[in-house]
């Protein structure tokens, strides 16, 4: 006998099956669908600078803005500065002798180098500390971190 009379012999006393994805006849493979993935969606656009939005910022209209800014100081686990604080921070950073009227981009970055010169230069740990955590709550509320 053939091997091909042989098959034949063999496959005519078995059931036929049916796959259970497709629903063909046949002998079902073990092939499985790849399950379906929903589409992915695009990432939410990147958060604005506080520049983009305008280009100079009067200093009460800053003020108001870092008044209403979340109270968390990045990258410390949950401290927080009060309100009073935060408003007497805008009367530190930009004083009203040195920026009269409007703070613009420019300044802000100045402003920022400067921290950071202040932050290297402190001998205390503390007052090193005060410092960057001042640094780090403008950059993030100006958008500007890393940029200058």
């Amino acid at each position: 006998m053939a091997l091909s009379e042989k098959k034949q012999q063999l496959d005519s006393g078995r059931p036929e099956r049916i796959h259970p994805l497709r629903g063909e006849k046949g002998i079902s493979d073990f092939k499985r669908r790849q399950p379906t993935l929903p589409p992915k969606s695009t990432p939410p656009p990147n958060p604005k600078t506080l520049f983009e939005e305008k280009n100079e910022w009067s200093r009460v209209e800053l003020g108001r803005r870092m008044a209403k800014a979340s109270p968390n100081i990045p990258g410390t686990g949950g401290a927080m500065y009060s309100l009073q604080e935060r408003k007497k921070m805008i009367n530190e950073i930009f004083p009203q002798q040195r920026f009269q009227g409007y703070i613009s981009e420019i300044e802000a970055k100045r402003r920022l180098r400067e921290l950071r010169k202040e932050e290297y230069q402190s001998r205390t740990g503390a007052e090193k500390l005060k410092v960057s955590r001042l640094k780090r709550f403008l950059e993030r509320e100006t958008g500007l971190g890393g940029k200058y």
